[in-house]
């Protein structure tokens, strides 16, 4: 591992013993605004069904970690990952770790040593396509063995699944919901859809803001916008 990345930037493991406390941005200034940010030395929880958007917030989160020159890892649980949307979605590439699994076990496994390793801004497990009956299998203490693994880090570890899987082990946890939209065209184009479409997110918890009963506790945010800017992506 830091034969591959040693080139790539300077001592890229020397952080482990690093204490943290901060938050960054995803990359999508309604959601920042919302949660206050993405913690460090924690897990981050995305889930959604398919079309949600939750994968649309996972490209804002890696590109807005390697436009900060933090070096990534996304381990794709189904190979399913197309570098070229990463890429129009502003991912440097060359700062991304693309770890190509085919079912659960080597996901896991591969995360387990990516944690371990140390030295990465954002490490995300894509289970979007994966089995739901085996990731909710998995035992509760396997996300905790995660979540101790990085508390003192700026590692984030960020899930991105169908259904809520690390529960109390997530410090914040957003489900995105899929939104319609509405035009008089009946035929629109790709960039007219993705402009109207404006995905729901929902803070399902947030161990790092305290929210009132009456505080907002949802946000809509625009996909087109995703790969235009990097300050706005979804």
């Amino acid at each position: 591992m830091e034969t591959l990345l040693g080139g790539r930037i300077s001592t890229p493991f020397t952080d482990l013993d690093r204490r943290v406390s901060e938050t960054v941005s995803c990359g999508i200034d309604a959601i920042d605004s919302l949660t206050g940010g993405l913690p460090r030395g924690a897990v981050t929880e995305v889930f959604g069904l398919p079309s949600s958007g939750k994968t649309s917030i996972l490209l804002s989160i890696l590109a807005a970690a390697t436009g900060r020159g933090e070096i990534c890892a996304l381990v794709d649980g189904s190979d399913a990952f197309a570098p070229e949307c990463g890429e129009n979605a502003g991912i440097d590439l060359t700062r991304l770790l693309w770890v190509r699994c085919h079912n659960l076990d080597q996901t896991l496994k591969v995360t387990d040593l990516l944690l371990q390793s140390g030295g990465f801004g954002v490490i995300a497990m894509d289970l979007s396509d994966l089995p739901l009956a085996a990731i909710q299998s998995v035992p509760l203490a396997t996300w905790f063995r995660f979540q101790r693994s990085i508390e003192k880090t700026p590692t984030m570890l960020t899930l991105i699944s169908q259904e809520g899987v690390a529960k109390t082990c997530a410090s914040l946890a957003l489900h995105a919901h899929g939104a319609g939209f509405e035009t008089k065209n009946p035929a629109p184009s790709f960039s007219i859809l993705m402009d109207r479409l404006q995905p729901i997110v929902e803070v399902v918890r947030n161990r790092s803001r305290q929210f009132s009963l009456h505080s907002q506790s949802h946000v809509r945010f625009n996909l087109h916008s995703s790969f235009s800017s990097p300050g706005t992506r979804s």
